[in-house]
């Protein structure tokens, strides 16, 4: 994939969140400025999960309760992350 971001060199920072009304998602941090590359990664995540999510200003937003999919995804594509919060 040509996008311009150096793999290699991301640590993605990713924690679980559960809103007022019980339902989970999972938050993808540390992304880097290329907004092509960032909506590229959400639309991958989405597909290879077959979960719902977003790509908000500076994080992604997966839908569900998917934390090992998405770090099991992350480790595939041999992008480092880092799990934060609760």
């Amino acid at each position: 994939m040509q996008t311009g971001v150096d793999e290699s060199k991301l640590e993605l920072k990713v924690r679980r969140l559960t809103s007022g009304k019980g339902r989970t998602v999972i938050e993808i941090k540390g992304l880097p400025l290329n907004q092509a590359w960032c909506e590229s990664l959400a639309r991958d995540l989405k597909k290879a999960l077959g979960v719902g999510g977003t790509f908000k200003n500076d994080y992604i937003e997966i839908h569900g309760e998917k934390i090992d999919k998405v770090t099991g995804f992350l480790d595939h594509k041999k992008i480092k992350w880092k799990k934060t919060g609760g």
